[in-house]
């Protein structure tokens, strides 16, 4: 028997909040410093400016990806709310023909 993708949904948020996580460790955490007691060659006092704009942008892409992450792993709820608590989703739910007048081919 073939799985969907939905047997896998479980496994790909778990994946997921995995990626975000150490996402937000790598971008957060403290940075160390030198063992000498001064400034490490990546500190913000050398090039204070461009880093603070790419700390910032990251910063800004990683809650932005997370919020996406969020609204996609919500996405089957979504789909339910709009279409009203009666929808029912079947297997066999693949063909949809649509009749309009005046549009038809003769047979």
């Amino acid at each position: 028997m073939a799985k969907t993708m939905n047997d896998y949904r479980p496994v790909f948020i778990v994946v997921t909040f995995g990626f975000l996580g150490a996402a937000f460790y790598t971008t957060y955490r403290p940075r160390a410093k030198s063992s000498d007691g001064g400034e490490d060659c990546c500190s913000p006092a050398q090039d204070g400016r461009r880093r603070f704009n790419m700390m910032s942008l990251n910063k800004v892409m990683l809650w932005g990806i997370t919020a996406m992450a969020v609204v996609f792993l919500f996405f089957p709820q979504y789909v339910t709310g709009l279409f009203g608590s009666d929808a029912v989703f079947t297997a066999d739910m693949q063909r949809t023909v649509i009749k309009i007048d005046g549009m038809t081919c003769p047979p």
